[in-house]
């Protein structure tokens, strides 16, 4: 407890001395790097009603921080942009919580989504000021992972686990501190985050990233520590061991390799002539990969077995919904699926869905279809948004959206592999992406030169502050 003690108040006195000397704008960026960095365990709990996490702490200092210094957010929207998506989201998990059959687990989640998510939302859809600071914000991110990523590195080869030095909590995985052993994987590294699959999204999410700021970086100091923070990176993904953020990372390279520009191109053919040399050299590492795969596609393996877990989910979620018309519609609540007891048959063998190994799934049985839909649109219409920022931007604006569309991409396909959607620091970088997505194209206007080009992107903002409203 001391520890998280010190912690903590080493946190508010950085933003308030980097307020005080570079406004609050400046504290946006260490902002994002200490909500990724600090674990769930970084907390001190009130009675038992609700727990001040470190990140938590961050995100009030902000609104301390917005109501006493600012007073003018530069080119960003003046009406919250996704408003209208974030109050209908917010209405429906309240309705959930109350029909819920866990009432106080889904009043909790509730908070956790209004102050763990959708606040670090307004402050970051409201209060980015212009594009430059976009990149600071995304270079925070990146930091927070690699700096992660150190840890995950000693985890791996020194069988230490820093989450060793704060206070002892049980969670849905078992003990917190403890090294984290897979039945069939053996050791698997989580550093900072709740469990490795958690981990291995936000690498995949950092490592295209910290690619772009790469290709933007001049400075030789920044140069370095990008490309080191890149080999952590790739060290930890690997041997976090989880199969869905190698398959986001490799999706997401190969849309920067095809699609992107500049040096980011050229960045991703030596991150491939890497890749290549490193199989070759290393033969240990293709043929865990190998044996990942081919005990994937064996039914009768644990990895298998795992796979097949996921889509016996989604059936039996089905058929419980089914059940009653109201749950349908509202769900079991916010956090009441280890509630529902499932049980389901896998290669005849009778298994207990404890765990909810989708986050599709989870939102689908905890807030009905209609929780499900809501999530599902919101999310489509950030990627489709993103999209048309790509084709309509000018070069080399645009490059920044197709960042934007692959970080997007691998964790919407991550949710059908885990429950990442309502806990862990990925999701809280998934809400910045979108914050950062949704306010992007206002910040570009304020920067072009011409007319025309001041024009076209004005159709892309009025059709944003359409939807929005």
């Amino acid at each position: 407890m001391i520890l998280v003690i010190i912690l903590d108040f080493l946190v508010v006195v950085t933003l308030l001395v980097v307020a005080m000397q570079k406004g609050f704008t400046a504290t946006l960026p260490v902002a994002a790097f200490f909500l990724v960095l600090f674990p769930e365990e970084s907390k001190i709990s009130i009675g038992g009603l609700f727990d001040i996490t470190t990140q938590r702490l961050v995100v009030l200092m902000l609104f301390f921080l917005v109501l006493l210094m600012t007073k003018q957010r530069g080119a960003s929207p003046e009406k919250l942009p996704l408003k209208g998506w974030i109050v209908l989201l917010t209405v429906w998990w309240t309705l959930s919580a109350i029909n819920s059959i866990a009432f106080t687990d889904s009043a909790k989640s509730l908070f956790s989504l209004l102050l763990d998510y959708i606040a670090v939302y307004v402050i970051y859809a409201k209060y980015v000021p212009d594009v430059e600071t976009v990149k600071k914000v995304l270079f925070g991110l990146a930091s927070g992972v690699i700096v992660c990523s150190v840890f995950g590195v000693m985890e791996a080869y020194g069988h230490w686990s820093v989450i060793s030095l704060f206070p002892v909590e049980i969670h849905r995985f078992g003990a917190s501190g403890d090294l984290y052993q897979d039945t069939a994987r053996g050791l698997r590294v989580q550093s900072t985050f709740g469990h490795p699959i958690l981990f291995g999204t936000a690498l995949a999410l950092a490592i295209p990233m910290t690619l772009y700021l790469l290709s933007l970086a001049k400075k030789g100091r920044r140069k370095t520590f990008l490309w080191i923070g890149i080999l952590l990176m790739f060290t930890c993904i690997f041997k976090a061991s989880s199969r869905g953020p190698w398959m986001a990372l490799a999706a997401s390279l190969a849309l920067l390799l095809f699609f992107g520009r500049g040096k980011i191109k050229k960045y991703m053919v030596i991150i491939s002539m890497l890749t290549l040399t490193v199989l070759v050299v290393r033969p240990g590492v293709w043929e865990t990969i190998w044996n990942d795969y081919a005990a994937t596609v064996d039914p009768t393996s644990y990895q298998g077995q795992s796979y097949q877990y996921r889509y016996e989910l989604y059936s039996l979620v089905s058929e419980r919904l089914d059940q009653s018309f109201d749950r349908m519609l509202l769900g079991f609540g916010p956090q009441s699926f280890p509630m529902l007891h499932l049980t389901g048959k896998i290669e005849g063998r009778t298994m207990s869905f404890a765990s909810c190994d989708s986050a599709f799934a989870e939102l689908w049985a905890e807030t009905g279809y209609v929780g499900l839909l809501i999530v599902c649109l919101m999310l489509a219409l950030v990627i489709f948004r993103t999209v048309r920022c790509a084709r309509r931007l000018p070069s080399p604006d645009n490059r920044l959206c197709l960042l934007f569309f692959v970080n997007l991409a691998a964790f919407c396909f991550e949710m059908t592999n885990a429950e990442i959607f309502g806990w862990g620091q990925q999701a809280i970088m998934l809400w910045i992406v979108i914050a950062l997505t949704s306010t992007y194209p206002y910040l570009v206007k304020a920067t072009l030169p011409s007319e025309e080009e001041i024009a076209a992107v004005d159709i892309l903002v009025n059709e944003y502050h359409t939807v929005s409203s």
